[in-house]
């Protein structure tokens, strides 16, 4: 008979194992779970809140049997500038001269518009709603917006800081 040196089992410690398998369920976890899909950063941006307000106003012209209006990029940095015109003097004046703000921004057009207005609420959703239902309510801005004329829109929203308000311009062209 043989004999055979039987090995020695020796007792290590499970620790570096059970370390490991929790490090790939947590690396698992944050591939899949929320911090892998996290909520749009866009909800605090100008971008996310004109693109609101439009998406408003195409919807309601929409609901009317209206063309929806086009954002074209020169509307949208005239609006982006009036509404910080706005912003900083604090007042909601029109140009006295639009269609020459319009002209200076290398805009065509055969008819133009403006819709201006600020709101309390600070800045985000609320912001953007207040601002669409406050040119909803009112019957010149809104016949403005719903008008055949009107081909395309850029609208701009400001911050200001010093007042926790939201100012915003809509620029149309036809």
């Amino acid at each position: 008979m043989t004999m055979r040196a039987m090995s020695v089992r020796t007792t290590r410690s499970r620790k570096p194992g059970i370390l490991l398998a929790a490090a790939l369920v947590a690396f698992l976890g944050f591939a899949v779970g929320p911090a892998a899909h996290p909520a749009p950063a866009a909800a605090s941006t100008a971008t996310y809140m004109e693109g609101l307000i439009v998406k408003w106003v195409n919807h309601a012209r929409a609901n009317r049997g209206i063309p929806a209006l086009r954002v074209t990029t020169r509307l949208s940095n005239l609006a982006g500038d009036r509404s910080a015109t706005l912003a900083s003097t604090q007042n909601l004046i029109h140009p006295s001269c639009l269609s020459c703000v319009f002209k200076s921004y290398g805009i065509a057009f055969s008819t133009c518009g403006e819709v201006i207005a600020w709101t309390s609420y600070p800045w985000g959703y609320q912001a953007a709603r207040s601002i669409y239902l406050s040119w909803k309510g009112s019957s010149t801005h809104w016949t403005l917006l719903m008008s055949r004329s009107f081909h395309r829109i850029g609208v701009g929203v400001t911050y200001r800081s010093g007042t926790h308000t939201t100012w915003a311009a809509g620029e149309l062209a036809g």
